[in-house]
């Protein structure tokens, strides 16, 4: 995996090949109010039944020899699928998922900066702020369009500076950038009626986190399950990830990587999971994961916030030793299992859960320059 960091390498990066993705992860925890949020952007929806429906067509009619060559299809542009999913919780529990789907016609995106829009949905990154954030909005149309949730966002990264990680010696398919790992989110949810009348409006305080991951071949070629989170203990700022991969003589492989007002450190750990768990769509997953060497991290899923057959998001409990210093909290954390993108079974559930937004007439806008988007934060 290439490992990246800053605002500076967030800019979009067109993948063409089929099977490939991009995607921008958002996600957010306000203490006082309970709610907490996931907001991806995706140009290249890995997670679409339509992408990984297209997929499996293709492979199959391209792999058979009873095909005639003339008569084959052409691959899927993975820019033909693109997305925004949101997923809003309440202590604890799951109160609002969308996920819209979008052509390639809706996309405008940044080659030079964070900045994506698709429908209703953008963010971008305002150098020029005061301070210097990511702002962004998002809607979530539920109830077959009786209801809407809007959500304003400012994302001001706290950490100023980030060492840069070590690069693997050959070079990796799949690129994690952690843009901003640490930052301060304030702005508005806005409940909406099917006439456009707010119902009401919950100011939004809290820390967050966003990253950006993008790959150049499917992701289930090389990875089975990937766990990666992030916990905000104090000052300090852990991101973990543990993949299994694909291939079952490989060995499994963990990051850990800290930041704060010490030294910002990353390495190699070997996670020890625990026994798997299934959940209501026989979806395995590990409860713990924890690891001790000269440090020891125990990071403990105690909810399941968002459930489904393929994806999962975690409300963690997690617990850090470090230097004869214990720290404990709270953090979020994300599980993909890979074998299930592509399923026939679960398709018609994951294509249900989809709406598809079809591409305006005219060509949508392009993102909006940092002069041309509202810098003022709510009233809170």
């Amino acid at each position: 995996m290439n490992l990246l960091t800053g605002v500076e390498q967030d800019f979009h990066r067109p993948q063409k090949s089929p099977g490939a993705y991009e995607w921008w992860h958002f996600d957010g925890t306000d203490d006082q109010s309970g709610y907490s949020f996931v907001i991806r952007f995706h140009a290249g929806n890995l997670f679409s039944a339509y992408y990984q429906d297209s997929l499996r067509t293709y492979w199959e009619k391209t792999k058979s020899p009873l095909v005639d060559s003339s008569l084959r299809p052409d691959p899927p542009n993975p820019l033909d699928y693109c997305g925004v999913s949101f997923r809003l919780f309440h202590k604890g529990a799951q109160v609002a998922e969308s996920l819209q789907e979008f052509s390639q016609k809706s996309l405008k995106a940044s080659d030079k900066h964070g900045a994506v829009l698709l429908g209703p949905n953008r963010f971008n990154w305002d150098e020029r702020g005061d301070p210097p954030s990511y702002i962004l909005t998002a809607q979530a149309p539920l109830s077959g369009g009786k209801t809407t949730i809007r959500a304003r966002l400012f994302f001001t990264p706290l950490l100023k500076n980030t060492t840069a990680f070590p690069q693997p010696e050959t070079p990796s398919t799949h690129s994690w950038i952690l843009a901003a790992p640490l930052c301060h989110v304030e702005g508005t949810l806005e409940w909406v009626d099917g006439e456009g009348e707010s119902g009401r409006t919950v100011a939004f305080v809290g820390k967050g986190y966003h990253d950006h991951h993008f790959g150049s071949v499917p992701l289930g070629q090389f990875v089975k399950s990937w766990h990666w989170g992030r916990a905000f203990l104090g000052e300090e700022t852990l991101v973990y990830s543990f993949r299994v991969p694909a291939d079952p003589r490989e060995p499994s492989e963990g990051l850990f990587f800290n930041a704060g007002p010490g030294e910002t450190r990353v390495w190699n750990v070997a996670f020890k999971a625990s026994q798997s768990r299934w959940n209501f769509f026989a979806l395995p997953y590990q409860k713990t994961l924890e690891f001790t060497d000269a440090d020891s991290l125990r990071i403990g899923h105690r909810q399941v916030l968002g459930d489904g057959p393929v994806q999962l998001v975690f409300g963690d409990r997690v617990r850090w030793v470090s230097g004869g210093k214990t720290l404990e909290g709270t953090g979020l954390s994300n599980y993909l299992y890979a074998p299930r993108l592509s399923s026939r079974f679960f398709f018609p559930l994951l294509k249900g859960k989809s709406l598809i937004v079809r591409p305006p007439e005219e060509p949508a806008a392009p993102p909006p320059p940092s002069d041309d988007v509202s810098t003022t934060r709510p009233a809170l």
